[in-house]
């Protein structure tokens, strides 16, 4: 639905997007492969991602919750209540494959596992589920931060918070 909203708006609910993004590709993509390259000799980089990650997950659902209150613009807080569902959704896939990839990856061989098996099942079944939700995480929040610049909120934001007192300009 197209809206009529400010540059200083669309700056406003564009930037939760953009903070998931720079998680997405630049945290998960980026540094995920920094740190599969140097996992044999030091475990540093990964749990840096881990750590910058929830820290802009967190970020992304505080400001979510704080827009509630404080925000005065709808077309904002249907957008960053948007980035926080997707936030959430995130987290809960991140927390859940990550479990299970290093239970496999570090415990596979306690599990009575062979090592390829381990690797095997800890890549494949773990990460391979969450590098494709990734993907169309990546692609949802792109279009989202589209949208913001063209005035428009998807129906799935207004769905998050409905207005009876929006103006529709489509």
């Amino acid at each position: 639905m197209k809206f009529t909203a400010t540059d200083a708006e669309m700056s406003r609910a564009k930037k939760l997007h953009s903070v998931l993004l720079f998680d997405f590709i630049v945290i998960h993509i980026f540094l995920f492969v920094l740190a599969i390259s140097m996992i044999k000799s030091t475990l540093l980089p990964l749990f840096i991602m881990v750590a910058l990650s929830l820290a802009s997950l967190a970020y992304v659902m505080f400001t979510a919750q704080q827009s509630l209150k404080r925000e005065p613009s709808h077309f904002v807080r249907c957008h960053q209540l948007l980035a926080a569902k997707r936030a959430r959704l995130f987290l809960i896939l991140f927390v859940v494959t990550g479990t299970f990839t290093a239970v496999m990856f570090f415990g596979g061989k306690q599990l009575g596992f062979s090592p390829i098996a381990a690797k095997s099942l800890a890549f494949g079944i773990g990460q391979l589920p969450f590098m494709v939700s990734l993907l169309v995480l990546v692609v949802l929040e792109f279009d989202a931060e589209h949208q913001c610049k063209s005035s428009q909120i998807p129906s799935a934001a207004l769905a998050l918070h409905p207005s009876t007192g929006a103006v529709d300009n489509g």
